[in-house]
């Protein structure tokens, strides 16, 4: 009797240090880099807004809120439009800076081996997928951190 696992489809999204595991659903749309518009007091994680479609939406570096150091580089860096997870949400959008072109990947249990907690609040755990690393970020937990820096700017 074979086993029917139910696929998911996800992207294999490159960032500088590690790569990141995204359903596809929640990705809005991919386009070039472009330098955010500055804010003030907010935290190094959040790098400024971008105009989108006529809102501005606010860009996050998602290796900065995990504590690792900032890209220094950003030649090839993509912005990937996420779609909130919580509807009614005053950020509807939000951008998070990647190092490259995300890539389809067709996402069951069965390619996964070794999850594991990454011991981060922003993200769910680390995995290795064909003896490369991804981590799955916890996105309700980006979008709370979100409207809480939305609720702060007002």
């Amino acid at each position: 009797m074979s086993e029917n696992t139910e696929q998911v489809r996800s992207l294999w999204i490159p960032l500088r240090q590690v790569n990141m595991l995204l359903p596809h659903a929640v990705v809005a749309e991919i386009g070039n880099y472009r330098v955010p518009d500055g804010r003030e007091d907010t935290p190094d994680w959040m790098l400024g807004d971008i105009n989108w479609r006529g809102i501005a939406i606010p860009v996050v570096s998602l290796e900065t809120l995990c504590g690792e150091s900032a890209p220094a580089n950003l030649v090839y860096s993509r912005l990937l439009i996420i779609n909130s997870v919580r509807p009614g949400s005053s950020v509807p959008f939000y951008a998070i800076v990647t190092a490259g072109l995300p890539r389809p990947l067709p996402f069951d249990s069965s390619l996964m081996s070794g999850a594991e907690s990454c011991g981060h609040e922003a993200l769910q755990c680390r995995l290795a997928i064909d003896g490369e690393i991804a981590v799955i970020p916890d996105l309700d937990y980006l979008q709370e951190q979100l409207e809480l820096q939305a609720r702060r700017a007002a």
